[in-house]
Protein backbone atom coordinates (compact mmCIF):
# COMPACT_ATOMS: atom_id res chain seq x y z
CA UNK A 1 0.00 0.00 0.00
CA UNK A 2 2.95 2.35 0.65
CA UNK A 3 4.02 2.06 -3.00
CA UNK A 4 0.50 2.97 -4.12
CA UNK A 5 0.36 6.02 -1.84
CA UNK A 6 3.75 7.17 -3.13
CA UNK A 7 2.57 6.80 -6.72
CA UNK A 8 -0.56 8.90 -6.02
CA UNK A 9 1.50 11.63 -4.36
CA UNK A 10 4.11 11.71 -7.13
CA UNK A 11 1.47 11.80 -9.88
CA UNK A 12 -0.17 14.79 -8.21
CA UNK A 13 3.28 16.40 -7.90
CA UNK A 14 3.49 16.38 -11.71
CA UNK A 15 0.41 18.60 -11.96
CA UNK A 16 1.73 20.89 -9.22
CA UNK A 17 5.06 21.28 -11.02
CA UNK A 18 3.24 22.20 -14.24
CA UNK A 19 1.27 24.83 -12.31
CA UNK A 20 4.47 26.26 -10.84
CA UNK A 21 6.07 26.47 -14.29
CA UNK A 22 3.57 29.15 -15.29
CA UNK A 23 4.12 31.08 -12.06
CA UNK A 24 7.91 31.00 -12.35
CA UNK A 25 8.17 31.82 -16.07
CA UNK A 26 9.62 28.43 -17.02
CA UNK A 27 9.71 27.46 -20.69
CA UNK A 28 7.39 24.46 -20.42
CA UNK A 29 8.55 22.65 -23.54
CA UNK A 30 12.24 22.95 -22.70
CA UNK A 31 11.59 21.71 -19.16
CA UNK A 32 9.51 18.77 -20.38
CA UNK A 33 12.22 17.87 -22.87
CA UNK A 34 14.90 17.65 -20.17
CA UNK A 35 12.42 15.89 -17.92
CA UNK A 36 12.46 12.97 -20.35
CA UNK A 37 16.26 12.91 -20.48
CA UNK A 38 16.27 12.77 -16.67
CA UNK A 39 13.70 9.97 -16.59
CA UNK A 40 15.59 8.01 -19.27
CA UNK A 41 18.87 8.25 -17.37
CA UNK A 42 17.23 7.15 -14.11
CA UNK A 43 15.58 4.21 -15.88
CA UNK A 44 18.88 3.26 -17.51
CA UNK A 45 20.89 3.20 -14.28
CA UNK A 46 18.18 1.61 -12.10
CA UNK A 47 16.86 -1.02 -14.52
CA UNK A 48 18.60 -3.94 -16.21
CA UNK A 49 18.65 -2.37 -19.67
CA UNK A 50 19.81 -3.84 -22.95
CA UNK A 51 22.90 -1.76 -23.79
CA UNK A 52 23.49 -3.61 -27.08
CA UNK A 53 22.29 -1.10 -29.66
CA UNK A 54 21.97 -3.73 -32.41
CA UNK A 55 19.68 -5.93 -30.29
CA UNK A 56 17.69 -2.90 -29.21
CA UNK A 57 17.10 -1.61 -32.75
CA UNK A 58 16.06 -5.09 -33.91
CA UNK A 59 13.54 -5.53 -31.11
CA UNK A 60 9.96 -5.97 -32.37
CA UNK A 61 8.71 -3.02 -30.37
CA UNK A 62 11.52 -0.58 -31.28
CA UNK A 63 10.00 1.36 -34.21
CA UNK A 64 6.56 1.71 -32.66
CA UNK A 65 8.25 2.91 -29.47
CA UNK A 66 10.04 5.71 -31.35
CA UNK A 67 6.65 6.97 -32.56
CA UNK A 68 5.24 6.51 -29.07
CA UNK A 69 8.01 8.70 -27.65
CA UNK A 70 6.97 11.54 -29.96
CA UNK A 71 3.37 11.10 -28.83
CA UNK A 72 4.54 11.08 -25.19
CA UNK A 73 6.07 14.54 -25.37
CA UNK A 74 3.14 15.96 -27.33
CA UNK A 75 0.69 14.74 -24.69
CA UNK A 76 2.85 15.85 -21.78
CA UNK A 77 2.93 19.36 -23.26
CA UNK A 78 -0.85 19.29 -23.65
CA UNK A 79 -1.19 18.11 -20.03
CA UNK A 80 1.02 20.99 -18.88
CA UNK A 81 -0.87 23.62 -20.88
CA UNK A 82 -4.23 22.23 -19.70
CA UNK A 83 -3.06 22.41 -16.08
CA UNK A 84 -1.84 25.98 -16.50
CA UNK A 85 -4.88 27.28 -18.36
CA UNK A 86 -7.80 25.26 -16.96
CA UNK A 87 -6.50 24.18 -13.58
CA UNK A 88 -5.13 21.14 -11.78
CA UNK A 89 -8.52 19.55 -11.07
CA UNK A 90 -9.69 19.55 -14.69
CA UNK A 91 -6.33 18.37 -16.02
CA UNK A 92 -6.14 15.46 -13.57
CA UNK A 93 -9.75 14.53 -14.31
CA UNK A 94 -9.21 14.54 -18.07
CA UNK A 95 -6.07 12.41 -17.89
CA UNK A 96 -7.40 9.89 -15.36
CA UNK A 97 -10.92 9.52 -16.79
CA UNK A 98 -9.36 8.67 -20.16
CA UNK A 99 -9.34 5.06 -18.95
CA UNK A 100 -12.70 4.62 -20.70
CA UNK A 101 -10.93 4.98 -24.08
CA UNK A 102 -8.92 1.72 -23.76
CA UNK A 103 -12.06 -0.04 -22.56
CA UNK A 104 -14.01 1.11 -25.62
CA UNK A 105 -11.00 0.33 -27.84
CA UNK A 106 -10.86 -3.22 -26.50
CA UNK A 107 -14.51 -3.69 -27.47
CA UNK A 108 -14.09 -2.26 -30.97
CA UNK A 109 -10.66 -3.58 -32.00
CA UNK A 110 -10.23 -6.73 -29.91
CA UNK A 111 -13.85 -7.93 -29.86
CA UNK A 112 -13.74 -7.93 -26.07
CA UNK A 113 -17.11 -8.29 -24.41
CA UNK A 114 -17.94 -6.06 -21.44
CA UNK A 115 -20.63 -6.47 -18.84
CA UNK A 116 -23.51 -4.19 -17.99
CA UNK A 117 -21.56 -2.66 -15.10
CA UNK A 118 -18.82 -1.35 -17.41
CA UNK A 119 -21.41 0.09 -19.81
CA UNK A 120 -23.06 1.92 -16.92
CA UNK A 121 -19.66 3.05 -15.68
CA UNK A 122 -18.77 4.53 -19.08
CA UNK A 123 -22.09 6.36 -19.25
CA UNK A 124 -21.56 7.80 -15.76
CA UNK A 125 -18.02 8.78 -16.72
CA UNK A 126 -19.27 10.79 -19.71
CA UNK A 127 -21.77 12.63 -17.47
CA UNK A 128 -18.99 13.21 -14.90
CA UNK A 129 -16.72 14.73 -17.54
CA UNK A 130 -19.42 17.17 -18.61
CA UNK A 131 -20.20 18.24 -15.04
CA UNK A 132 -16.52 18.64 -14.12
CA UNK A 133 -15.67 20.65 -17.24
CA UNK A 134 -18.71 22.90 -16.81
CA UNK A 135 -17.46 26.23 -15.56
CA UNK A 136 -20.20 28.76 -14.87
CA UNK A 137 -19.20 32.32 -15.67
CA UNK A 138 -15.98 31.37 -17.41
CA UNK A 139 -15.39 31.95 -21.11
CA UNK A 140 -12.57 29.42 -21.47
CA UNK A 141 -13.72 26.39 -23.43
CA UNK A 142 -12.47 22.99 -22.26
CA UNK A 143 -11.03 22.15 -25.69
CA UNK A 144 -7.60 21.38 -24.24
CA UNK A 145 -9.11 19.08 -21.63
CA UNK A 146 -11.05 17.20 -24.30
CA UNK A 147 -7.87 16.78 -26.39
CA UNK A 148 -6.03 15.60 -23.26
CA UNK A 149 -8.82 13.14 -22.48
CA UNK A 150 -8.74 11.47 -25.90
CA UNK A 151 -4.95 11.72 -26.26
CA UNK A 152 -4.27 10.16 -22.86
CA UNK A 153 -6.75 7.40 -23.67
CA UNK A 154 -5.04 6.63 -26.98
CA UNK A 155 -1.68 6.68 -25.20
CA UNK A 156 -2.90 4.14 -22.63
CA UNK A 157 -4.32 1.94 -25.38
CA UNK A 158 -1.04 2.11 -27.33
CA UNK A 159 1.01 1.24 -24.23
CA UNK A 160 -1.30 -1.63 -23.38
CA UNK A 161 -0.94 -3.03 -26.90
CA UNK A 162 2.87 -2.97 -26.76
CA UNK A 163 2.91 -4.44 -23.25
CA UNK A 164 0.62 -7.31 -24.16
CA UNK A 165 2.24 -8.17 -27.48
CA UNK A 166 5.95 -7.47 -27.12
CA UNK A 167 7.12 -7.07 -23.52
CA UNK A 168 7.50 -10.55 -22.13
CA UNK A 169 10.03 -9.83 -19.38
CA UNK A 170 11.21 -7.16 -16.95
CA UNK A 171 14.35 -6.91 -19.08
CA UNK A 172 12.26 -5.99 -22.17
CA UNK A 173 10.13 -3.59 -20.16
CA UNK A 174 13.10 -1.65 -18.76
CA UNK A 175 14.66 -1.37 -22.23
CA UNK A 176 11.31 -0.19 -23.58
CA UNK A 177 10.98 2.49 -20.89
CA UNK A 178 14.46 3.89 -21.59
CA UNK A 179 13.78 3.89 -25.33
CA UNK A 180 10.42 5.65 -25.10
CA UNK A 181 11.75 8.28 -22.69
CA UNK A 182 14.87 8.94 -24.76
CA UNK A 183 12.77 9.13 -27.96
CA UNK A 184 10.56 11.71 -26.27
CA UNK A 185 13.68 13.70 -25.32
CA UNK A 186 15.01 13.60 -28.90
CA UNK A 187 11.65 14.70 -30.31
CA UNK A 188 11.49 17.55 -27.83
CA UNK A 189 15.07 18.58 -28.58
CA UNK A 190 14.25 18.87 -32.30
CA UNK A 191 11.55 21.41 -31.46
CA UNK A 192 13.88 23.28 -29.08
CA UNK A 193 16.50 23.57 -31.84
CA UNK A 194 13.87 24.55 -34.41
CA UNK A 195 12.58 27.38 -32.20
CA UNK A 196 16.15 28.69 -31.78
CA UNK A 197 15.44 29.82 -28.24
CA UNK A 198 18.27 29.92 -25.75
CA UNK A 199 18.23 26.95 -23.38
CA UNK A 200 18.27 28.47 -19.91
CA UNK A 201 19.70 26.75 -16.86
CA UNK A 202 16.44 27.25 -14.94
CA UNK A 203 14.55 25.30 -17.61
CA UNK A 204 16.98 22.39 -17.35
CA UNK A 205 16.67 22.41 -13.55
CA UNK A 206 12.89 22.55 -13.87
CA UNK A 207 13.07 19.52 -16.18
CA UNK A 208 15.14 17.57 -13.66
CA UNK A 209 12.66 18.48 -10.92
CA UNK A 210 9.85 17.08 -13.09
CA UNK A 211 11.73 14.04 -14.39
CA UNK A 212 12.39 12.53 -10.96
CA UNK A 213 8.71 12.25 -9.86
CA UNK A 214 7.71 11.39 -13.44
CA UNK A 215 9.88 8.28 -13.45
CA UNK A 216 9.21 7.19 -9.88
CA UNK A 217 5.43 7.62 -10.20
CA UNK A 218 5.60 4.87 -12.85
CA UNK A 219 8.17 2.84 -10.89
CA UNK A 220 6.01 2.74 -7.75
CA UNK A 221 2.90 1.81 -9.76
CA UNK A 222 4.75 -1.25 -11.05
CA UNK A 223 5.77 -2.22 -7.51
CA UNK A 224 2.20 -1.72 -6.29
CA UNK A 225 0.90 -3.91 -9.12
CA UNK A 226 3.23 -6.72 -8.06
CA UNK A 227 1.96 -6.55 -4.48
CA UNK A 228 -1.73 -5.72 -4.85
CA UNK A 229 -2.77 -6.38 -8.46
CA UNK A 230 -4.52 -4.14 -10.96
CA UNK A 231 -8.01 -4.67 -9.52
CA UNK A 232 -6.99 -2.71 -6.43
CA UNK A 233 -4.25 -0.47 -7.76
CA UNK A 234 -5.92 1.31 -10.69
CA UNK A 235 -9.19 2.36 -8.99
CA UNK A 236 -7.38 3.62 -5.89
CA UNK A 237 -4.69 5.35 -7.97
CA UNK A 238 -7.12 7.15 -10.27
CA UNK A 239 -9.54 8.13 -7.51
CA UNK A 240 -6.69 9.24 -5.26
CA UNK A 241 -5.16 11.45 -7.95
CA UNK A 242 -8.51 13.02 -8.90
CA UNK A 243 -9.56 13.76 -5.31
CA UNK A 244 -6.16 14.96 -4.06
CA UNK A 245 -5.65 17.16 -7.14
CA UNK A 246 -9.10 18.70 -6.71
CA UNK A 247 -8.51 19.35 -3.01
CA UNK A 248 -5.07 20.95 -3.55
CA UNK A 249 -6.27 23.10 -6.46
CA UNK A 250 -9.18 24.35 -4.34
CA UNK A 251 -7.20 24.93 -1.12
CA UNK A 252 -3.89 26.30 -2.39
CA UNK A 253 -4.58 27.69 -5.85
CA UNK A 254 -8.11 29.02 -5.23
CA UNK A 255 -9.40 27.35 -8.39
CA UNK A 256 -13.14 27.88 -8.62
CA UNK A 257 -15.09 24.69 -8.03
CA UNK A 258 -18.88 24.85 -8.17
CA UNK A 259 -21.23 22.30 -6.65
CA UNK A 260 -21.72 20.96 -10.17
CA UNK A 261 -17.96 20.42 -10.52
CA UNK A 262 -17.74 18.57 -7.18
CA UNK A 263 -20.69 16.37 -8.20
CA UNK A 264 -18.83 15.60 -11.42
CA UNK A 265 -15.68 14.64 -9.50
CA UNK A 266 -17.73 12.40 -7.20
CA UNK A 267 -19.40 10.69 -10.17
CA UNK A 268 -15.99 10.29 -11.83
CA UNK A 269 -14.66 8.40 -8.82
CA UNK A 270 -17.79 6.24 -8.74
CA UNK A 271 -17.48 5.44 -12.46
CA UNK A 272 -13.80 4.49 -12.04
CA UNK A 273 -14.76 1.94 -9.39
CA UNK A 274 -17.47 0.46 -11.61
CA UNK A 275 -15.28 0.30 -14.75
CA UNK A 276 -12.20 -1.17 -13.12
CA UNK A 277 -13.65 -3.41 -10.42
CA UNK A 278 -16.32 -5.31 -12.33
Amino acid sequence: MNYLILSILLTVVLFLVFKEYAKRDINTHQAITFNYLTAALIAFFIGNVNSNVSNLVNAEWFHSTIALGVFFIVMFNIMAITTQKLGISISSMASKMSLIIPVIGAVIFQNTSIGAYKVVGIMIAIIALYLTFKKNGLTTKPTLAIILFFGAGILDMWLDFIRNNYLSSTYDFNSFIVTVFFSAFCAGLVKVIWERKKILRKNIVAGIVLGIPNYFSIYFVLLALENLGGVYVFPILNIGVVLLSAAISWLFYQEKMSKTNWIGIGLACFSIVIILCN
